[in-house]
C-alpha cells in the first residue's frame, strides 16, 4: 500500500518539475531575445565625424555606445569632440539635442539655438558641421535622411552659406580618404 502513494505521487512531482523547467526555458528564451536580439544593454560600434585639421575634409572616429539611446548618444559624442588629437571639433559650444523624430529613414534632429548662435561661421566651417552631424546620423543603418531643426523650428541656414530648409543624405566627398 504504501508503495501505491508513492507511485501516485511520484508522476506529480515529475509533472511539477518538468513544467517549471518549461517555464524556466520560457523565461530565458524571453530575456535573451530582450537582451540580445533587440541590442539592448550591448554596446554598438558607430562612426563620429570631425573635421581634419585644415578643415578641407570629415573624417571618422570610432566609438563603442550603450545603444541605450543611440541618436542621444552620436550627439553627446559629436558635441565632446575628436580623440584623435589631429582632429577638430564640429559642434560650438553648449550645443544640445532637444529632440529628434524618425519618420521612414528620415531622422529629424531638433537642437537649441547655441547651434546658429555659438557658430563660428564660414562656408567651409557651416558645410564641415551639418556634414559631420548628417554623415554621422546617415551611417546608421535605418537612418537615410537627416534634417536640422532649431528649437522647433526650421531655418533657412546655420552662418549664411548652407539651405537647411532640405533634408541632407550621407557626402561621400566629404569624407577624407585613406
Amino acid at each position: 500500500m504504501i508503495e501505491k502513494k508513492y507511485n501516485r505521487k511520484n508522476p506529480s512531482k515529475k509533472r511539477k518539475i518538468l513544467v517549471l523547467l518549461r517555464i524556466a526555458l520560457i523565461t530565458a528564451g524571453v530575456i535573451y531575445l530582450l537582451i540580445f536580439l533587440n541590442g539592448l544593454f550591448t554596446e554598438k560600434e558607430v562612426e563620429i565625424y570631425f573635421s581634419t585639421a585644415d578643415a578641407m575634409y570629415l573624417q571618422a572616429e570610432k566609438r563603442e555606445l550603450t545603444g541605450e539611446d543611440i541618436y542621444r548618444e552620436i550627439a553627446a559624442e559629436l558635441s565632446r569632440g575628436p580623440d584623435n588629437k589631429s582632429l577638430r571639433k564640429t559642434i560650438p559650444q553648449e550645443v544640445e539635442l532637444i529632440d529628434y523624430q524618425i519618420k521612414d529613414g528620415l531622422l529629424i534632429l531638433n537642437y537649441n539655438r547655441a547651434l546658429v548662435e555659438n557658430h563660428w561661421g564660414g562656408s567651409t566651417g557651416e558645410r564641415l558641421t551639418v556634414y559631420s552631424i548628417v554623415n554621422s546620423y546617415t551611417s546608421l543603418e535605418n537612418i537615410d535622411q537627416v534634417k536640422i531643426l532649431i528649437e522647433g523650428k526650421e531655418i533657412e541656414t546655420l552662418a549664411g552659406h548652407m539651405d537647411l530648409t532640405s533634408s541632407f543624405v550621407f557626402n561621400d566627398s566629404l569624407v577624407l580618404q585613406k
